[in-house]
């Protein structure tokens, strides 16, 4: 951990125990839950929070005097996010394991297929995903898209209804978006979320809230792990195998989520720099508002998460490559002045990576919900004109690995 040991970061583990209890307390509300209108803290919990958020301790935001300028800036941060994530401890969990891949027969829905698969990411972790395939030879720019607090997210995003009203809802909100992707002409993947819709760790006795996700989370955290990067290893399996099909184009990888499922486009972006085009909806803000009320629900968590200034120092880790933050002007989980304050943070960061314009933060109109009319220019538009835009930009953190 050798950002800590340079940077004078306090212990890693301790950092996650003592989130552990803080989180144990808070509940998981990301589908549910809006910001308090009125209400304040106490006095004497707003100076504790103020004092618990000061700015002074955020040794891995990005600065203009960071040691070693922004590359290095990035290089650390990242190797660090890495391990507060808990991937480190994944990979020496998983040993000589190799993830496999088994595909059902395709259905031909005429210009595309779709054929349900199943990933075995980790021993005993098998990740359900929907495969949609645009017919011809390719190459083909990749597309993933996590969805968020949604038991039937894979289904619903690759376009596979349980009934007339899901499918009612999904159009009207864009939420099948690997299907729209798809007739764009990108090979898309829709794959269920660990600890959301599969292979998430039971609430027994209702301990948790009787929320899966909740129980899930606490798990991973006295483990040492985290179920942001425990999703974040199941993208980077998938990307590992699907840039192996002989139709993929791996330079060119979109990666699109709503809610919990932007969440993970942003750590998985910040992560992998294979991915090249990350559009999360409705899921970007700063982690905490300026009294410390806190957006983002307890299943999103890192210990130490604001060591980088929270998320927006995180998003600011995928520069220079292209980001497109979309927010609803009537999703409640947000407020307007906390995500404008967020891009703005992010436009400095990409700004001081010398690609101002690989940035863009846009409103939709409605909730929270996908905005295929925003998405979508800008996504296509930076796949295809990527190499020539980014020329003069540069990255020179390390890619991942296992």
């Amino acid at each position: 951990m050798h950002s800590q040991a340079r940077s004078g970061l306090p212990n890693t583990h301790a950092v996650a125990i003592a989130l552990a209890c803080v989180v144990f307390g808070v509940w998981c509300c990301c589908a549910v839950a809006e910001e308090p209108a009125e209400e304040t803290y106490p006095a004497p919990v707003a100076r504790y929070l103020k004092r618990l958020y000061d700015k002074g301790t955020f040794f891995l935001a990005y600065r203009e005097d960071y040691p070693g300028g922004f590359s290095n800036w990035q290089k650390e941060a990242r190797t660090a996010l890495r391990d507060r994530l808990g991937l480190d401890r994944i990979v020496a969990s998983v040993g000589d394991h190799r993830p496999s891949v088994e595909l059902e027969a395709a259905e031909d829905l005429g210009t595309f297929t779709r054929q349900k698969g199943v990933i075995e990411t980790e021993p005993d972790v098998r990740i359900p995903f929907w495969l949609l395939r645009p017919k011809g030879t390719g190459p083909f720019p990749l597309g993933l898209f996590p969805h968020g607090h949604d038991s039937r997210g894979l289904d619903t995003t690759a376009g596979v209804y349980a009934n007339e009203a899901h499918r009612k809802k999904s159009l009207v909100e864009d939420r099948d978006v690997a299907v729209q992707a798809v007739r764009l002409g990108f090979v898309a993947i829709a794959p269920a979320v660990r600890g959301i819709s599969v292979d998430g760790v039971p609430d027994l006795r209702g301990r948790h809230g009787s929320r899966p996700c909740r129980s899930h989370v606490m798990h991973c955290l006295i483990a040492g792990r985290t179920a942001t990067g425990e999703r974040v290893w199941d993208m980077e399996r998938l990307t590992d195998w699907a840039t192996t099909l002989p139709e993929v184009d791996p330079t060119r990888i979109l990666m699109m989520g709503n809610s919990g499922g932007g969440m993970i486009t942003i750590f998985s972006a910040a992560c992998d720099q294979r991915i090249q085009v990350a559009v999360p909806s409705c899921s970007f803000a700063p982690t905490t508002r300026d009294d410390g009320y806190l957006f983002h629900c307890d299943c999103n968590m890192v210990p130490g998460l604001m060591d980088f200034g929270g998320l927006t120092g995180v998003a600011g880790l995928i520069a220079p490559r292209y980001l497109l933050a979309v927010n609803g002007r009537q999703d409640k989980l947000f407020t307007k002045e906390a995500v404008e304050e967020g891009a703005a943070t992010v436009q400095t960061i990409y700004t001081a990576a010398g690609c101002p314009d690989h940035f863009a933060h846009r409103w939709g109109q409605a909730g929270h919900r996908f905005y295929s009319d925003l998405m979508w220019p800008f996504a296509t538009d930076a796949v295809g004109l990527r190499e020539a835009d980014s020329a003069s930009c540069s990255d020179t953190s390390n890619p991942p690995t296992r």
